[in-house]
């Protein structure tokens, strides 16, 4: 445990004289002070500790040891709810700003917590802010988490639940003393009373949005006079975002940050500390799959993938699925699993209704383009004509707005004057949710299918579909390699070919023979493709490494600087395959490798379209693809002057090798 300052030990003499005289007989007062308050502190922490050390997420049978999750944190002092439009447009002027950088203003979180006396810490649900507010707490205790911190002065750190403190009607004070005082007597009050007035406590107050609508006015009062009666103490309190509306004086106020990627990293880690190989391929398939990565933002949803990904070594092969677990995490579960049901004020909006709701709302904001941020008139207008279908009055549209966004975080307020929804692939899920209940996903399909901004929703519509052959047929007809007049037309049809692939891997519902008839294109295709610029002097290798598929171009012409460029939907689908296997899609590689190598046309020229087909199936087929590259580079090395050529097919056996030493052998 971490040492703390000691403030002066004379106030401890009363306590000392009445307790323990008989015990440290012939010891000076300020010996028995120190002995006593060491005894208190300890008792403090023995109680403290069980509280914090762990989180348990959505009701998994054992917590999360809270030690190995400490990941850099970060807050936001541009409080996103309170933002006019006119300030992000200015923001949004700065050079290289991307939107979705908006908030600015970052900052470590302990750093923060370190030079500010009162903080308000917000954020969506299943931020972060319980799990910070323990991690303060844990730092606090431990010496040696407390070195790994920005934290710069050790504090007593005392944790209250605010929604228990409500229930149990009592003071902060009485609150904080009552568990030390059962099982050490009166003289606790002294100690901690003296500590909180000598700034030597740190007090953490969580979950104020949890406290119930009737006694939230009262806990609010009792933090102030406490906070006024105790100017030393620091305080730091933790509350939804959009639960929040300026109710503390004095109190700094800041919005935990979406997670950064060394902070995924860090959490990803943690929760696989056991089987480093399964963190890596986790965090592989994170970073090539933006549909899964969008929901890494939050802890809650990243926790939720982890937890897939450990049971079922694998995240779902249908997106749908796991989308549909993210939306049922954050609407029923996440409450629920922590014993809590926030009140509603209409009974009638059912959770299925809701999602109607999100339907609506995202689905409307798709005309020509997808708008991911929505005036709050335009909301407003979505849930009153969707209301209106289940008998509820049109004009509870704003009452049920806001509802929807203290509750559930999937709808959020990103400005004064805006609303977005938490994640834009979530607006993409119910976007496409609402074509495929309106039937218009043909109509979606043919407008937008040149358009890579669109690509989400339409393989999302394909997944929901009870039979998506139409969509898939019509993809097949755009992705056809026959014949093509120039290069950029060929880049397209690479383009359409990765949609294509991403359909067929994000879980489809279609007949056995049009699958195998969809797999067999996508290798004829890219077969067709590759030969086509080998009769161009290009020949693409593809090389197996630790993050993937890594591509290679051999040129026996001058080389096209806009090649590279051209090729890279190609290098994309590769790593497509990659993280996304389909079997059936494997097996056709396997069935037509042996008629690539027989073409006739230059060996090197067939073996580098053979090394693109199969890394990408490495994991699928791992005992195939090393007996197939070692054959390849025992080729390539009876033509010496293509040593570089066999070095990238020698790049692929290494890694393999490192990664199925099982089957490597010598």
């Amino acid at each position: 445990m971490a040492e703390i300052e000691l403030p002066g030990i004379d106030w401890f003499e009363e306590p000392i004289k009445e307790s323990v005289k008989s015990v440290f007989d012939g010891l000076n007062a300020f010996v028995e002070s120190l002995d006593v308050f060491k005894h208190y502190r300890k008792t403090h922490f023995e109680m403290l500790t069980p509280q914090v050390s762990g989180v348990k997420i959505l009701g998994m049978q054992q917590p999360v040891d809270l030690k190995s999750l400490y990941y850099p944190a970060t807050i936001s002092t541009n409080i996103r709810r309170r933002i006019y439009a006119a300030d992000w447009a200015a923001v949004d002027a700065r050079p290289g700003l991307r939107k979705v950088d908006k908030p600015k203003s970052l900052e470590a979180a302990d750093a923060y917590i370190a030079k500010n006396q009162k903080v308000v810490i917000l954020g969506g649900p299943g931020a972060g802010k319980t799990t910070f507010l323990k991690f303060v707490a844990l730092a606090y205790s431990d010496k040696a988490i407390f070195t790994k911190t920005k934290l710069n002065k050790s504090q007593l750190p005392i944790y209250l639940h605010l929604p228990q403190i409500a229930r149990d009607e009592t003071n902060l004070l009485d609150a904080i003393c009552k568990p030390l005082i059962d099982r050490k007597g009166k003289f606790a009050k002294d100690f901690y009373t003296r500590l909180i007035e000598h700034g030597e406590c740190i007090l953490l107050l969580d979950s104020l949005d949890e406290v119930p609508a009737a006694a939230k006015r009262s806990i609010i009062q009792k933090i102030n006079e406490f906070s006024n009666l105790y100017p030393k103490c620091r305080i730091v309190i933790t509350c939804r975002t959009a639960d929040y509306n300026q109710v503390f004086e004095n109190f700094s106020e800041v919005e935990l940050s979406r997670l950064k990627p060394e902070a995924v990293a860090s959490i990803v880690n943690a929760w696989f500390s056991r089987d480093k190989e399964r963190a890596q391929k986790l965090l592989a398939l994170l970073k090539n799959d933006e549909s899964v990565s969008s929901l890494t933002e939050t802890p809650l949803l990243l926790s939720l993938l982890c937890i897939q990904f450990r049971n079922d070594l694998a995240l779902p092969k249908k997106k749908t699925e796991l989308y549909r677990r993210c939306v049922d995490a954050l609407i029923r579960d996440w409450d629920t699993t922590r014993g809590f049901r926030r009140d509603t004020a209409y009974s009638q909006l059912s959770d299925d209704r809701k999602e109607k709701i999100f339907e609506a709302v995202a689905g409307s904001a798709c005309g020509d383009s997808i708008n991911y941020e929505l005036s709050e008139a335009f909301v407003l207008r979505e849930i009153s004509n969707e209301i209106s279908r289940f008998s509820l009055d049109a004009n509870d549209a704003k009452g049920i707005l806001l509802e929807i966004e203290n509750h559930h975080g999937i709808l959020e307020k990103c400005s004064v004057e805006t609303y977005e929804f938490s994640h834009g692939t979530m607006h993409e899920y119910f976007a496409a949710r609402y074509f495929v209940a309106k039937r218009r996903e043909m109509e979606i399909l043919r407008k937008h299918y040149d358009d890579e901004e669109w690509h989400n929703i339409i393989a999302f519509m394909v997944s929901i579909l009870d039979d998506a052959s139409e969509m898939l047929n019509f993809l097949i007809s755009k992705s056809r390699m026959t014949s093509f007049q120039n290069y950029p037309a060929f880049a397209k049809r690479l383009v359409h070919l990765l949609l294509l692939y991403r359909c067929m891997a994000i879980g489809v519902s279609i007949s056995v023979p049009l699958r195998s008839e969809i797999c067999s294109h996508l290798v004829d295709s890219q077969v067709q493709m590759l030969r086509q610029l080998n009769q161009d002097g290009i020949y693409p290798f593809a090389a197996r490494v630790q993050s993937g598929v890594r591509q290679a171009l051999f040129s026996s012409k001058k080389s096209r600087p806009s090649l590279t460029k051209i090729l890279q939907p190609y290098r994309r689908l590769l790593n497509e395959i990659v993280i996304s296997p389909v079997k059936e899609y494997a097996d056709a590689v396997a069935r037509v490798q042996e008629d690539v190598l027989s073409h006739e046309g230059v060996v090197y020229g067939n073996i580098g379209i053979v090394t693109c087909l199969i890394c990408p199936i490495s994991d699928v087929k791992p005992e195939f693809f090393l007996i197939q590259m070692k054959i390849h580079s025992e080729v390539m090395g009876k033509l010496s002057m293509f040593s570089a050529v066999r070095s990238v097919i020698m790049e692929s056996i290494v890694h393999h090798s490192a990664a199925y030493p099982e089957i490597a052998g010598d």
